[in-house]
């Protein structure tokens, strides 16, 4: 998560370009939402505790991870109107930063809590 909101800030063009040629090739969607289900699911079975705060970030993460993919795989179109909005409504630098401090604070409680 650090690495991609790093991202977010230093190729802030490339991501955008990214998303946008998504758009020219549909197969990428489809493989995304069926990656994202499986990586979700997995995450959701080895990962589904709501005890304590970061526990229920992690839990969240899976659960959005498989709803994303479910998404993708079944309303592409969806997926795409969301990614617009979200580039028309300049909420890019927000994700950034919540993927920065999220994945800081993760890594912090993870690593050295």
């Amino acid at each position: 998560m650090i690495a991609v909101g790093l991202g977010f800030f230093f190729s802030r063009t490339f991501y955008m370009k990214v998303y946008r040629d998504l758009e020219k090739a549909p197969f990428a969607v489809i493989f995304f939402g069926m990656f994202a289900m499986a990586a979700g699911t997995a995450q959701i079975l080895f990962h589904n505790a709501w005890g304590t705060f970061p526990q229920i970030l992690v839990t969240l993460f899976g659960w959005g991870l498989l709803i994303k993919g479910i998404v993708c795989t079944i309303f592409p179109g969806w997926a795409e109107r969301g990614g617009d909005w979200a580039i028309s409504a300049k909420i890019v630098p927000m994700a950034g930063i919540s993927a920065l401090v999220l994945g800081g604070y993760l890594s912090w409680v993870g690593y050295f809590v």
